[in-house]
């Protein structure tokens, strides 16, 4: 399946709620004063500018008079979108029917370049997991995976698999995945080839793309591809979700949106499995989403080419905690230094690995980084939830923990499919507070947070078109100081 409709409705469709939160967050303000300004925003930026309710088309010709370009009026949203000059900001900031002045974000597939190749010996990757000896117990039949990345290729190791495709990026480009991070990542999670095989064999895939060719996205595409796993995981049997990237953590989660983001799937039954970055091996280097502390944040190790787990170590590029938050971070460790997964010919990576296309190509590749280790987690999490279908995504996350096993000179476990299968489930997030934002947005969708149980919340009454995490979590506003209670 591909996306329905065209580049205009799918940035409707990512923006949908742009207005709504960015009026209901703000801190009261007299109607006199400037509007909010994100501090990322500057000339010639395209802004997302949220407006009165049926003033789109004033604001509009506000901007359009003051200088800016690229200006469209999504009246049912309350949205005006605009490439914007100096003038036009001074213009629509002074506009008393313009409430927020939003800039998009950016967020880069985990590690960029890193998580390309290492020299050292070829690790065994899906072997030193233990996979296979785990297909007695589970082969993630019945379980579908979001995979939110470049894109999927077609791959003779991944027929069947796809069930849907949806691009967030909108580049005209006509390649299932152009950059071939994906390819890479999906063949590690449910490639089912004769001769490759990887750890959910039998898993099915979604492929969300919200990654470039260069393996750089959006902010926007990246909720809006979270936005329509929420509408569609019951459809399609999502109950994992990948995400194989992030941004340095510059906040407490409390104040992130992609924290908030990725809780508000992690409470809707699917397990968020997040690489932690390839920034180590300093403390404090764990990118968000990962840095979470709900979700399951993956590190890399080095199997050093065994499938035994005696030598296995953990990589010094791989992130590591604490968070700014004081959690301790990645939760497991997983191999992520040049692990054999499918190729995606012609890809961007793949011209940076082999060069020119060859004659005959191979249908393989090795890559490196806490992208390949997540991936190699989030396979695990599929075979957890097929065999334990009733498991909240809390026990999930504790069965990868408790199965585990110890890596030497490392306080974070590493990845063990079957004892996955079979461990009791750890006490894992325990007294964790849920992001702050993520509460905000369900008060204003009428949810008495006092009586919510988190895993038994049914997320079908809230109204995600009404809500956006855009515009929310900015440098340039002090949330200590927000009186949640009378934000309006």
């Amino acid at each position: 399946m591909t996306a329905g409709g065209k580049n205009a409705s799918k940035l409707l469709v990512t923006i949908a709620a742009v207005a709504i939160v960015a009026s209901s967050v703000l801190v009261s303000v007299p109607n006199s004063a400037l509007a909010v300004v994100d501090p990322a925003l500057g000339a010639g930026g395209y802004a997302l500018i949220a407006v009165r309710h049926g003033a789109t088309s004033q604001v509009a010709r506000v901007a359009q008079d003051a200088g800016a370009t690229e200006t469209s009026a999504l009246e049912a949203i309350d949205v005006v979108i605009a490439r914007v000059s100096t003038p036009a900001l001074a213009a629509l900031r002074a506009d008393p029917a313009v409430r927020l002045i939003a800039a998009d974000g950016t967020v880069s597939a985990a590690g960029g370049r890193k998580d390309v190749e290492r020299p050292g010996v070829n690790n065994v990757g899906v072997a030193a997991v233990d996979a296979p000896r785990a297909w007695h117990e589970s082969t993630g039949r019945g379980v579908a995976v979001a995979l939110l990345d470049t894109g999927i290729a077609a791959h003779p190791d991944l027929e069947g698999s796809v069930v849907a495709r949806v691009d967030f990026v909108g580049d005209g480009s006509t390649a299932l995945d152009p950059g071939g991070h994906g390819t890479h990542l999906a063949g590690l999670i449910a490639g089912h080839g004769a001769s490759f095989k990887g750890v959910a064999p039998d898993a099915k895939l979604v492929s969300l793309r919200v990654l470039d060719a260069k393996g750089d996205g959006t902010l926007h595409a990246v909720l809006g591809a979270i936005d329509w796993t929420l509408k569609h995981r019951r459809d399609y049997g999502i109950r994992v979700m990948n995400l194989s990237f992030g941004a340095a953590q510059l906040r407490s989660y409390q104040n992130d949106i992609l924290a908030a983001a990725a809780e508000s799937v992690w409470f809707s039954g699917v397990v968020v499995v997040a690489a932690a970055g390839n920034d180590g091996p300093l403390g404090r280097t764990v990118t968000t989403p990962g840095a979470d502390p709900f979700v399951v944040t993956v590190g890399s190790l080095d199997d050093q080419g065994t499938a035994a787990a005696h030598d296995d170590r953990e990589s010094e590029f791989s992130s590591r905690g604490p968070t700014l938050d004081g959690v301790a971070k990645p939760d497991i460790l997983a191999p992520g230094e040049r692990v054999l997964s499918l190729r995606a010919a012609g890809s961007a990576l793949d011209r940076i690995v082999h060069g020119q296309a060859e004659a005959t190509p191979s249908l393989y590749t090795r890559m490196s980084g806490t992208s390949v280790s997540s991936a190699l987690a989030s396979g695990i999490a599929a075979l957890v939830v097929a065999k334990h279908p009733t498991y909240s995504t809390t026990q999930v996350k504790g069965a990868l923990v408790a199965g585990a096993h110890r890596v030497a000179g490392s306080p974070t476990p590493g990845a063990d499919a079957p004892g996955s299968l079979v461990a009791r489930p750890a006490r894992v997030n325990a007294d964790l507070v849920p992001s702050r934002l993520l509460l905000e947005m369900l008060a204003r969708n009428g949810v008495s947070i006092a009586s919510v149980s988190w895993e038994g919340i049914s997320w079908e009454s809230v109204s995600w078109e009404t809500v956006s995490w855009e515009g929310v979590a900015w440098e340039g506003v002090n949330w200590e100081t927000v009186a949640w209670e009378t934000t309006r």
